[in-house]
C-alpha cells in the first residue's frame, strides 16, 4: 500500500468520546445519548476533486462541459452558484476544511506548512459518536502522529504517471505529451504535464483505483453503523491525463474562453507579474498549445465525472445511498491561460471559487440555486449540523439552515488567504481576499499588525458586477479609495473575532 495507507486510530483507545465533547464545550451527559442515536443518523458521502474551476460542470452554465453525472447529483440538491475556497492552494485548503479553522489560524498557508502535533480534526466527531469514518485517494495535510479519519488510504498518482513525468519508462512522445517547463523567481524549475493520454489500462490510473478502494471498504465495513466516507479524486489537477476513450469527449472548438490583454495583464498587482507569471506564465505558449490543453483540461473532467457516476452508481444499487448527504467540491480551481497564467495561487474567480452541491433526497429540497457567496470552509460544520451533531469551533457558519430552506446564507464578508511560501516573492507575507458584495479585494495584510506592509502597497480591486472577468484592477484608483478602507476594516474585524 501506498505510504498513508494507515489505518490506525486517530486517539487511543480510552474515552475518546469524554475529550472530544469537552473539547467541543459539551457536557459528558450529551455523550451516550449521541452514541444511542448513532445507528438512526445519516451516513455521509464527501466527494473530493482538486484544481477543479465551477465551468468544468455542466450546471454551472458551460455548454462545453460533459459532466452528465455531476449534473444529475446537482439535481437533487442544492447548487452554490458562488463559493470560495479557505486558501486557493491544496495542503492551506484541505487543513482549514478538516479543523474547521482558518488558514492563519493554524499556520498553514502554502504547501510546504505543517500542522501542529495538538491539532484536532472535526471529523472526529463522528468517530467519536459511532460512525465509522475513512478518506480513500489524495490526502495533502501534514501533521505527526495523527490522522483525520480512523482509516486513510490510496493516493493521489499512480504508478504510470505523475505531475511531472510519465514512469515506467512510458515515453512522453508515445502518449501525445505537452509539456510546460517552468522557472519560479528564485530559479526554482518545474515541469508539468498539460495534456496526455494515460499510458496503461484504465482501471490502474489513480481515480479507478481510490474508487475501487472506497468500494472495498463499504463492502467489508459493519453496516449496523453509519459511515462517513471520503472519496478524494486528484483530477482534475496536473497530471491532466485521461484513457483514449476519453480524449476527444470536448470539443476544442467549443471551448470559449478569451485570453488577457496586454492592459490587462500591466495592471495585475506586481505579486502577478513578478512572481507567479514568469513561473505559470503562458505569454510563450502557441494558441495551438493553449488550445489543447483547455480541451485535455475539460476532457479530464469528463473521465472524472465518470469514474463520480460508476461509484455512485454502485453505492446506489446496493442502497448506500439511502439516507446519505452527498457533497460534491473541489479545493480549488485553476488557471488555463486565463488571466495569463496556469494553475493556482491567486484569489481570481477561476481559481479561488469551486463547485459546491449538497444532496440529501427526501431531506433537503432539490433543484435550488444559492447565489450568495460562501465559503466551502462551512462544509464540516455544514455535516455536522445535519447528522445533529455539535458544531462548536468551526471559523465557518454552517449551512444548513440554507439547505434546508429555513434561512438564506449568511450575507456576510468571504474570506480566502494564501503565502507563496517557497518562490522568493514575499513568501511569509499574508495575502487575503475579501468579497463583499460586488467587490473583491486583495492585497497583504499582517492578522497581528494591519499596517505592517503599509509601505509597501501590491493589492488588487475588483468590481464583479461591472467587470466579472476581473480585466481592470481598479487598487490605484483615487475613487477606489473608499471601498479599499472599507474592505480592509472588514479584514480588520475578521482578524479581530478569530484572533
Amino acid at each position: 500500500m501506498p505510504p498513508d495507507s494507515i489505518g490506525q486510530s486517530h486517539l487511543p483507545p480510552s474515552r475518546p468520546v469524554r475529550r472530544t465533547f469537552l473539547a467541543a464545550g459539551l457536557g459528558l451527559a450529551a455523550a451516550p445519548a449521541l452514541l444511542r442515536a448513532a445507528s438512526a443518523r445519516p451516513n455521509v458521502l464527501w466527494i473530493m476533486t482538486d484544481e477543479q474551476r465551477p465551468d468544468s460542470v455542466g450546471c454551472y452554465g458551460s455548454p462545453w462541459a460533459r459532466t452528465p453525472h455531476l449534473d444529475a447529483l446537482a439535481a437533487q440538491g442544492s447548487i452554490f452558484t458562488s463559493t470560495y475556497v479557505p486558501a486557493p492552494v491544496c495542503v492551506a485548503c484541505r487543513s482549514a476544511l478538516l479543523t474547521g479553522k482558518r488558514a492563519s489560524s493554524i499556520g498553514v498557508l502554502h504547501n510546504q506548512a505543517r500542522l501542529r502535533d495538538d491539532t484536532t480534526f472535526l471529523p472526529w466527531r463522528f468517530a467519536d459518536t459511532g460512525y465509522q469514518t475513512a478518506s480513500f485517494g489524495k490526502k495533502h495535510y501534514f501533521v505527526k502522529g495523527r490522522q483525520a479519519f480512523q482509516t486513510e488510504a490510496g493516493a493521489a498518482d499512480d504508478k504510470h504517471v505523475n505531475g511531472t513525468r510519465y514512469l515506467q519508462s512510458h515515453k512522453p512522445e508515445d502518449w501525445n505529451a505537452l509539456i510546460y517547463e517552468s522557472r519560479a523567481a528564485n530559479g526554482l524549475r518545474r515541469s508539468w504535464i498539460l495534456a496526455g493520454e494515460f499510458p496503461a489500462p484504465e482501471e490502474e490510473c489513480a481515480e479507478r483505483v481510490n474508487a475501487q478502494l472506497a468500494m472495498d471498504w463499504l463492502a467489508a465495513r459493519d453496516s449496523s453503523k453509519p459511515f462517513f466516507l471520503r472519496l478524494s479524486l486528484n483530477a482534475p489537477h496536473t497530471p491532466v491525463v485521461m484513457p483514449r476513450r476519453f480524449v476527444n469527449t470536448v470539443d476544442a472548438g467549443a471551448v470559449q474562453l478569451t485570453l488577457p490583454t496586454e492592459a490587462q495583464l500591466n495592471g495585475q498587482p506586481a505579486r502577478e507579474r513578478e512572481a507567479l507569471r514568469p513561473f505559470q506564465g503562458t505569454s510563450h505558449l502557441s494558441l495551438d498549445a493553449i488550445r489543447r490543453l483547455r480541451q485535455a483540461y475539460y476532457a479530464r473532467v469528463a473521465f472524472l465525472d465518470d469514474v463520480v457516476g460508476g461509484f455512485l452508481d454502485w453505492m446506489r444499487t446496493r442502497g448506500l445511498l439511502e439516507n446519505t448527504i452527498v457533497a460534491f467540491m473541489s479545493d480549488h480551481g485553476t488557471h488555463i491561460a486565463d488571466q495569463g497564467m496556469l494553475q493556482k495561487q491567486t484569489f481570481y474567480e477561476q481559481v479561488g471559487t469551486v463547485p459546491f452541491f449538497v444532496a440529501w433526497p427526501g431531506n433537503l429540497p432539490a433543484g435550488r440555486r444559492i447565489t450568495q457567496p460562501v465559503n466551502v470552509g462551512s462544509l464540516m460544520a455544514t455535516f455536522l449540523h445535519l447528522a445533529g451533531l455539535p458544531t462548536v469551533g468551526s471559523h465557518y457558519p454552517s449551512l444548513a439552515p440554507a439547505l434546508r430552506g429555513h434561512a438564506p446564507a449568511p450575507a456576510e464578508p468571504v474570506f480566502s488567504e494564501l503565502a507563496y511560501g517557497y518562490q522568493g516573492y514575499r513568501d511569509h507575507h499574508r495575502q487575503v481576499m475579501i468579497r463583499d458584495g460586488r467587490h473583491k479585494l486583495v492585497l497583504f495584510q499582517d492578522p497581528k499588525d494591519p499596517r505592517r506592509f503599509h509601505g509597501n502597497e501590491d493589492g488588487a480591486l475588483y468590481d464583479l458586477e461591472v467587470d466579472p472577468q476581473e480585466t481592470r484592477n481598479l487598487f490605484r484608483l483615487s475613487a477606489s479609495q473608499p471601498h479599499i478602507q472599507r474592505l480592509r476594516q472588514s479584514i480588520r474585524a475578521w482578524d479581530q473575532r478569530l484572533a
